[in-house]
């Protein structure tokens, strides 16, 4: 079907968009959480949001400076903040090195962050298993591809070695003329 009338195929292509739209203005939902044409109401729960948004991830200390390393899991970046120091609205007020636990500002809310602690599997392992792993055959030992090599084996290696760097070199060469060449045709016809 051929649309050859500008309105109508206008109307359809309003209809269409109405309608991949329907869904967030029935439902209220925001395209982007941080407009600022947002409700004040929203900005406070987007403030909330960005709390529970930031992981401590790390600390280092040099002396009597300690950093701590804050990673932001929205946009999957990782930020070094000085404690007392502030990068992109994240305030380090204090950072406790026995426990892990990191106290910051984000969004006007003071958040306690701490390290996330190493989890080791289940260690519920059961004799079968065991005996199971005991009685599979051992892998086979791998047949050694770079045993000794003879004295005409390594002179063949090295022979085709040589060969090689001398043809990358004359490739070259001839690259480079060519690119000589080239230029010199060019400045000596200048096209105007």
């Amino acid at each position: 079907m051929k649309l050859s009338h500008p309105p109508l195929r206008l109307s359809l292509c309003l209809a269409f968009a109405l309608a991949a739209l329907a869904p967030f203005a029935l439902h209220g939902a925001a395209l982007v959480s941080n407009s600022p044409f947002a409700p004040t109401g929203a900005a406070g729960m987007a403030a909330s949001a960005a709390q529970d948004n930031y992981q401590l991830a790390g600390s280092t200390s040099q002396g009597t400076d300690v950093s701590v390393c804050i990673y932001a899991t929205q946009t999957k970046r990782s930020l070094w903040i000085p404690v007392g120091g502030e990068v992109d609205g994240v305030h380090v007020i204090s950072y406790d090195d026995t426990n892990d636990i990191a106290v910051v500002k984000v969004g006007g809310g003071q958040k306690s962050l701490s390290m996330r602690k190493a989890t080791i599997g289940s260690a519920r392992a059961t004799s079968q298993s065991f005996a199971a792993a005991e009685a599979s055959p051992a892998p086979a030992p791998i047949a050694d591809a770079g045993g000794p090599k003879s004295a005409d084996s390594i002179q063949r290696e090295q022979r085709e070695a040589r060969m090689l760097v001398s043809d990358l070199l004359e490739i070259g060469v001839q690259q480079r003329k060519a690119y000589q060449e080239a230029k010199a045709k060019a400045a000596a016809n200048p096209q105007q």
